[in-house]
């Protein structure tokens, strides 16, 4: 190298090392804010990632953590814009677009949510979450089959999820695939037997394959460990009339329409027990109320009618479940961890990741 090419050499490292200083104290801005909020300081986080972003628009993750701590406090429109432009940024960056996908099913964004969904497994196919999200979005767009696969994938990869067991067991369902949907419901029970929300699943799919004595001791504990979840007020309300106990299963119907007193559901489950009762009354006040939330139904009309001559229609249905998305805020992609995620958007700020459902 002679003096001439030394001397620019020299130049560009100076330029180099002027610019690198300012972007490396934003990038410790960025980490202060990921610190401040997962300690819960939002507006604290807020406030440092929007100085990192007026001095240097294009910091990829301040705009991946700002386009977060958006959809994470009711700005999911205005996030899901700074999470875009964090995937154009680094393309290549599974975690943008699993974050992405989950934010657009926040609000119901579905087809976005797919897509971005499925670049995060084709850049990592090991993301258990972007798996699951790709799930959820596939079941808005009813596409239950590809829903199913996709929640195969995430049980192989975080097999000890009992969550993600009971969600494959519901898209089964959908696809007619009975007899796995029990063994991902029994799985989900073994993985978590103090879980409602899986002993209510794995309760009411016995009681639908007829099976309810079968399925009473499950849907006791449910309602045991949490007697105002809807699903396990139901089903075991329906699994007692359907084993003889038509007062005890009565009180928990009854409780099932004040959980929910606009599901058309739970009414004309009260409708059929009431019938089984002998409480003609309230059994045709209930098949009015089944018409009056769900009047397309044909079963609930077939139902009133078939009461109103005198006649009785008891039957069953279970009810739905429904998705959501589930948020990475990791640089990692370690499994998620084993523990109870509350519906909603949960501000735990677990020091890996943040789940949205």
């Amino acid at each position: 190298m002679n003096r001439k090419q030394r001397r620019t050499a020299e130049k560009l490292a100076k330029t180099q090392s002027k610019s690198a200083a300012p972007q490396s104290a934003a990038d410790a801005v960025v980490k202060k804010a990921i610190a401040a909020a997962q300690a819960g300081a939002v507006a604290e986080a807020e406030t440092a990632l929007d100085e990192v972003l007026a001095r240097f628009p294009d910091h990829i993750e301040a705009q991946h953590q700002k386009g977060m701590l958006l959809a994470r406090t009711n700005r999911v429109e205005d996030g899901i814009v700074l999470l875009r432009r964090a995937t154009v940024g680094k393309p290549s960056e599974a975690l943008y677009w699993n974050n992405l996908a989950a934010a657009c099913l926040i609000i119901e964004r579905s087809d976005e949510a797919l897509a971005a969904a499925r670049k995060a497994v084709e850049l990592d196919p090991e993301y258990a979450m972007a798996w699951r999200n790709l799930a959820m979005a596939a079941t808005d767009l009813g596409q239950h089959r590809q829903a199913a696969e996709a929640l195969e994938r995430t049980v192989a990869l975080i097999p000890k999820d009992a969550e993600a067991w009971s969600t494959l067991g519901l898209a089964c369902l959908e696809i007619s695939d009975g007899a796995r949907a029990e063994a991902a419901f029994a799985k989900a029970v073994s993985l978590a037997p103090q879980n409602a929300e899986c002993l209510s699943n794995l309760g009411g799919l016995l009681v639908k394959r007829g099976r309810s004595g079968e399925a009473l001791p499950h849907l006791e504990k449910a309602a045991a460990i949490e007697p105002e979840r809807f699903t396990a007020a139901l089903h075991y309300g329906v699994a007692l009339t359907l084993t003889g106990d038509l007062p005890k299963g009565l009180r928990w119907l009854r409780r099932a329409t004040s959980i929910k007193p606009r599901s058309d559901t739970a009414w004309g489950a009260l409708a059929d027990g009431a019938t089984m009762a002998g409480e003609k009354a309230e059994a045709l006040d209930a098949a009015r109320r089944a018409v009056e939330f769900a009047p397309a139904d044909p079963a609930h009309r077939d139902r009133l009618q078939k009461l109103e001559r005198g006649g009785d229609a008891p039957g069953l249905a279970l009810v739905e479940l429904n998705f959501g998305g589930l948020m990475d805020v990791s640089t990692l992609k370690a499994p998620p961890p084993q523990k109870e995620k509350e519906e909603g958007i949960d501000l735990s700020h677990s020091l890996d990741r943040i789940f949205i459902r």
